[in-house]
């Protein structure tokens, strides 16, 4: 399931873990509760992952991530590759996409809000070296969108 936020406008960067049960706030590079911004215009989307497990000592642990740009406005500085892990806590796993600016930040306030991005997201469950999962992202101002969404080569679509 993803949500979408388009032309976000926040005090700051604090989001509530209903799962975990935990408040935390994120940095313009992704890192937890160190260097939280302040404010933040622009988009999000939030992805929740919900997984099982047909035997329930397989259940996955970690959700890996690696995200790279394949394209992107020539006005932009290329953003370097991107991986994080996140924890699998009773099933579910959520990931955050921005794509903003910080309105305090007098650099970022003279960009033009036509600005966008292309990003390519492989997701890995625990230590596996082939992605589950890859999609396609598309970040701008004013929103961000799946443009595609492909299933690794072992993975199983599954009925509800």
């Amino acid at each position: 399931m993803v949500e979408f936020f388009g032309s976000a406008s926040a005090g700051g960067f604090r989001f509530h873990d209903k799962v975990a049960n935990r408040r935390f706030c994120v940095s313009a590079a992704g890192d937890e509760n160190r260097d939280c911004l302040s404010h933040f215009y622009g988009s999000m989307a939030i992805a929740t992952y919900q997984f099982r497990s047909r035997l329930h000592s397989q259940t996955p642990v970690l959700l890996r991530e690696s995200v790279v740009t394949i394209d992107h406005d020539p006005r932009m500085k290329p953003r370097p590759p991107f991986e994080k892990a996140l924890s699998i806590e009773n099933g579910f796993a959520s990931d955050i996409q921005a794509f903003g600016y910080n309105p305090d930040d007098r650099a970022s306030r003279v960009q033009p809000l036509t600005l966008w991005c292309l990003l390519r997201q492989n997701l890995y469950l625990n230590d596996q070296s082939e992605p589950f999962l890859i999609v396609h992202w598309k970040h701008t101002f004013d929103s961000i969108t799946v443009v595609d969404v492909i299933p690794g080569d072992a993975t199983q679509v599954l009925g509800e």
